[in-house]
């Protein structure tokens, strides 16, 4: 049984390893500090120097982050909410997959197919 435990426990996420400043990091004049990552990995989105955050936005992400609790940020199509998330991932060295949900989407596209044996 502790094979499988250690099989488990190599295949585990690793755990954010640093805390950076929302100050420093995204220009917004709060105390609150947000983990991270030292280094990215291919899942991290690209860094875009131009994009500008929306304060109340990214806080609400932020909280979500340090407290580690589920943010839903809603609204019309096309209004930057992947990008939002992908940008603050990117700045905290977070992986970040993207999948769009919409009426075409199934299982087979999250989990990919199952087998019988």
């Amino acid at each position: 049984m502790q094979a499988v435990s250690e099989r488990a426990a190599d295949r585990a996420a690793p755990m954010p390893d640093i805390k950076l400043s929302v100050r420093q990091t995204f220009g917004i004049d709060t105390d609150m500090e947000v983990p991270a990552y030292s280094k990215a990995d291919e899942h991290v989105p690209d860094f875009d120097p131009d994009y500008l955050f929306d304060r109340e936005t990214t806080l609400a992400i932020l909280a979500g982050f340090a407290r580690n609790r589920r943010v839903m940020v809603t609204g019309y199509h096309g209004t930057g909410k992947s990008t939002h998330i992908e940008q603050v991932a990117a700045r905290l060295n977070w992986p970040c997959v993207r999948v769009n949900l919409d009426s075409h989407i199934s299982c087979i596209d999250l989990v990919g197919r199952t087998r019988s044996f």
